[in-house]
């Protein structure tokens, strides 16, 4: 299970929350345990929530729309009190046909239970808050996938509870991961790695970045994911986080890449680069200092730390390797559902406004919270290279999400 239930409900108890809905992708996924697709195709007019109540003898509910009941079945989620809205697909049962697996039992058991089916989203999540007695509650609104008109349909149709928006809510519950989040981090990792090895093997004197990129993106299909971006660069191109263009790879110059991609909704964000050829005495003094930078932040990690403290020891450490102009901003990011969670960015602190976040961007990491800790280094005219890994924070330090070698990739 993604939910971790004693930290929701704690932190429901905390701010008088009798009950939750989810409503983003990522947080369907994490109460639900189960990913949708008209959710991510039709983002301004498909609705799905997820609802989840602080009084364990509540059960939850999950609410889709008919075109989501045949993935909804596919996937069996624990929650199994299961509501949908609108119209039925086509679909013909002949006389006597019965069900035959589980994924069948659930489609049917949706497909042909009207009590549980209205016409529309708001509809649906009334009912399912009537059904357990909290249409007079007060409901933390997951609000930054629920449309204007859909809101008001939902206010209107429940004109006793109390909507508190609450979106900021799961993200400090999501803050600290579940085991099957981890194992599923590292699923989304793995993949990730594996790509970015295929497009670093694609490097060759005369390749083109947008070729070699192409295999990253087919390396990410194969195994089922969906990527989102591959920043590739070569020779003075390496200095940031420049797209892949028609551009060759010659020999001598050095490369580098940022890459992410997101399987069953879970994260992975990654780097490094290389070198085409003998790497040159600069090009290993860059390395090297990039390298000694991200080791200075990985010693501070653990619980209590503060990123403020992560990005002062790899901003200085990056300086003192011989690079006193190097201006890093920041030593990298939370990561899980979302490729920027809180904490969003491990920086200097700056002020946060959310009724259930701290007030500052620099507060104590928790044990469980994972991170993507990345340190570019670049020099305009020259070239740069970066390493980012992904960790999970413990008492003493942390633990690796996935296995992830980085050295400077000499081709």
């Amino acid at each position: 299970m993604y939910l971790n239930e004693e930290r929701a409900r704690g932190l429901m108890a905390e701010h008088n929350i009798d009950v939750l809905v989810a409503s983003t992708p990522e947080n369907v996924t994490y109460v639900a345990g189960t990913w949708g697709w008209s959710n991510k195709v039709y983002v301004y007019s498909v609705h799905i929530f997820a609802l989840y109540a602080r009084d364990t003898g509540i059960a939850p509910a999950l609410i889709v729309p008919g075109q989501e009941v045949t993935y909804t079945s596919m996937q069996q989620s624990w929650i199994k009190d299961l509501y949908t809205f609108g119209g039925k697909s086509a679909l013909i049962q002949p006389e006597g046909s019965t069900a035959q697996t589980p994924e069948e039992e659930t489609y049917l058991g949706m497909y042909n239970n009207d009590a549980k089916r209205e016409k529309s989203a708001a509809a649906s999540l009334a009912q399912a808050l009537r059904d357990r007695g909290l249409d007079k509650a007060r409901i933390g609104l997951d609000q930054e996938r629920v449309m204007p008109n859909v809101r008001a349909q939902i206010d209107a149709a429940l004109p006793d509870a109390t909507f508190i928006e609450a979106s900021d809510l799961f993200r400090l519950i999501r803050m600290v991961k579940t085991p099957d989040e981890l194992k599923a981090m590292s699923a989304a990792a793995a993949l990730n790695e594996k790509a970015g090895i295929a497009a670093s093997e694609a490097v060759a004197d005369g390749a083109v970045e947008q070729e070699i990129a192409n295999v990253f993106a087919a390396e990410v299909g194969r195994g089922g994911g969906k990527w989102q971006w591959f920043h590739f660069c070569s020779g003075r191109r390496a200095t940031g986080i420049f797209p892949p263009t028609n551009k060759k790879v010659t020999k001598g110059e050095m490369w580098k890449f940022d890459a992410g991609l997101h399987l069953h909704n879970y994260q992975a964000d990654t780097g490094w680069g290389g070198v085409l050829g003998e790497p040159t005495k600069e090009q290993l003094n860059i390395w090297k200092a990039t390298e000694a930078g991200f080791e200075a932040a990985l010693a501070e990690v653990k619980t209590g730390a503060l990123g403020s403290t992560l990005y002062k020891a790899m901003l200085e450490t990056t300086q003192g390797a011989g690079y006193p102009e190097h201006n890093g901003n920041f030593a990298g990011h939370a990561i899980g559902l979302e490729q920027r969670e809180v904490p969003y960015v491990l920086t200097n602190p700056f002020p946060q406004n959310s009724e259930f976040l701290p007030t500052s961007s620099d507060f104590p990491l928790e044990t469980g919270t994972t991170l993507c800790l990345e340190n570019p280094m670049q020099i305009f005219g020259f070239g740069g290279t970066q390493i980012e890994k992904t960790i999970v924070v413990t008492e003493t330090g942390y633990e690796f999400v996935y296995p992830q070698e980085r050295k400077l990739w000499v081709v």
